[in-house]
This record gives C-alpha cells, structure tokens and sequence, in this order.
C-alpha cells in the first residue's frame, strides 16, 4: 500500500458517508386528500394518518379529519366534523381516541378510532376560546389543549368532559410538549416569548424562562436529554433548551416561519416545518447539523412522525388576498403544492 493514500481514501469514505447520511431522507409521496389542510397526527395502533381539513374559505358543511394509508397516503376514510371543522389534532394512543381543536367552534371534539364516530364534543362554559394544541397524559387519561385565548384547557378521558383550566401558566399559550414521567407541562406563552413548566401533580408553576429567540410558537421534549427544542417563527430558528433550568444550549437557523416541530427518538432527530419556506428540516439532535431541508409543499404546517423516524407532512394552500369591505372575491387559482399531505422517507 502506497504511504500517504489511506489517510485520503479514509477521508473520502467519511465524506462518502457523510452525503449519504444528510441526503437519506427523501420526499417518496405527495396527496391532496382536501382543503384547508392543518394538523396531522400518526396512530401506530391504527396504522393511519390522520389529518384535519377545514375545507375552503366560505364553504358550507365543510370539515372532515381524513384517515391515511401511511404508506401510499391513500384516503381509506373520512369523518365529518363540519359542524365545528378541526384546525388541531392530539391523539391518545392507548385509548386510541382521536382529539381535534376546533379553533372557530369554541369547543374540542372526541372520536373514537375504533369505530370512526365523534362521541363527544366539549366546551369549557365561557364564550370564547382559541384551542390549538393538544397533548395526552396516557398513563392518567388526561388531554391539555393550549388555548391562544385563556391558559391550558384539563380534559378528563374517561368522561370525556371538560375539567377545569390551568391560568397560572399563562393566558395566551401556544404550543405544548408533556414529561409524562415527571408530570411536567411545559406550554409557550406568546405574549411573553417564555417557556412556563407546570407541575400537573402539585398544580403550580416550577419556572418560567425565555424560549431564547422571537415568535415561539411550538416546542418538544427530548425526555432522555430532558431539552427542550422551540420553534421560532420571528427569526426562523430552533432554539435549544436544557429543560429543568432554561438554560439555551444552541440556536439553529431552519427557514422563515419556523412552525410544526417533532423529535424522533428512534433516529434522534428534529423535524423543522418551514412554513414561510416551503421546506422541512431535519437536524441532528446530538451535534445540533442540519441533515436535510426538503421542499414538501406550499406552506409545511406540522409534522407526524411514524416509529422508524419517516415523517408525514402537511402543507396548507397559498390563500388569496381577504377582499376589503363591499369588494367581490377574487377567484384563487388552485395550488399545486398546497393542501397536501409529504411523506418523507427514509
């Protein structure tokens, strides 16, 4: 062997690997299983996606949350939910209960994946609501849906009624993320751009701390490393947090509109919905890399992600221009790349 060569073909194979690596993750699918396109969530149990859709502006009877093969994106169902159309989805795997934010409807709906059917639909007693996001406590069957509006709705499962809500962590939440072990939520508040964590045994705040860039909108926990990655939507970025103090490990820049955020344990990766972009982002949560950043649609929305670490991707329409008053409705050209539904595979 000629002295010299191995140390270049040795770096030459690591670059080799490396594209390899930043380039396995690909965009296999794209379906358009309806309008109006938001949240999206993976069952396990089911074998399906499940993806809400409120179908277009102005639209009578519209809202459905379509049911997905997760291999072809085929639709293999639907359920109507036009009476109040969901915007958020969260779902409780154990009891494979289905939960949807209905955003305009002041109310959270309760299906049962089981048989298809919506069993329950659920108000908190007040006028106004903004619910959005949904995260379960399996183990004690309890759902907590962040409402824009007024702190963190308690929803018990067993009865499917509303409890009570949590004021203390804030009264204009966004997104949420649960340390079932350690029976701690931790919720953004977007007024203030801090991370509140909320002890859900004791019922009291622990901490509040900055999320460390502008516009938080959606979080996730790493509960092995218990860090907290944030989406930002102001600068476009995910910052880091170590979880028990706020401390800010790391910052990443991802794409403009930093929306829908998920975490693979499976992969050890973070995925980025670039909603201003058009892309997706993949990050490697031990060394903080940009592994991929995909173009999937039109303005990616949320991320679902199955065991192995594929991700299911949807992507809301460009809308036009709302007229101004006594101004007709321009007619919007369909968008190809909107209100749709990426699978990216690994």
């Amino acid at each position: 062997m000629i002295k010299g060569k191995l140390p270049i073909l040795a770096l030459l194979a690591l670059a080799a690997g490396a594209v390899t690596k930043a380039t396995a993750q690909k965009v296999t699918q794209k379906v358009k299983p309806g309008k109006g396109l938001y949240e999206i969530v993976y069952s396990e149990k089911a074998n399906a996606v499940y993806v809400a859709g409120i179908g277009s502006r102005g639209q009578q009877g519209a809202g459905k949350v379509y049911k997905l093969d997760p291999a072809t994106l085929a639709v293999k169902d639907s359920i109507d939910v036009s009476a109040a159309p969901a915007f958020g989805l969260g779902l409780n795997e154990a009891t494979q209960t289905l939960y949807t934010s209905n955003t305009r409807g002041n109310s959270v709906h309760t299906i049962d994946l089981k048989t298809g059917r919506l069993i329950a639909t659920i108000k908190h007693g007040k006028d106004k609501s903004h619910t959005r996001e949904i995260v379960a406590d399996e183990a004690n069957n309890k759902i907590y849906v962040s409402d824009v509006g007024g702190g963190i709705w308690v929803i018990d499962g067993k009865t499917n009624t509303y409890s009570h809500t949590i004021e203390a962590a804030g009264l204009s939440i966004a997104g949420l993320a649960l340390d079932a072990k350690k029976s701690i939520l931790y919720a953004i508040d977007m007024k203030s751009d801090k991370i509140v964590s909320y002890d859900l045994k004791k019922n009291t705040v622990i901490d509040s701390f900055p999320a460390g860039s502008k516009g938080a909108i959606n979080l996730v926990l790493d509960a092995a490393t218990n860090r907290l990655f944030v989406a930002n939507q102001g600068n476009g970025d995910v910052t880091v947090l170590e979880a028990a103090t706020g401390k800010l490990l790391q910052t990443i820049v991802t794409g403009k509109g930093a929306l829908g955020i998920n975490f693979s344990p499976a992969k050890n990766w973070v995925y980025v919905a670039n909603r201003g972009e058009g892309t997706v982002t993949i990050i490697d949560a031990a060394t903080y890399k940009v592994l991929s950043t995909l173009e999937t649609g039109s303005h990616p929305n949320t991320v679902a992600l199955d065991k192995k670490g594929n991700a299911f991707v949807t992507n809301k329409a460009k809308s036009a221009p709302r007229p101004a008053p006594g101004e007709t409705p321009k007619p919007q050209p369909e968008d190809e790349n909107g209100d749709i539904v990426t699978l990216i595979s690994l």
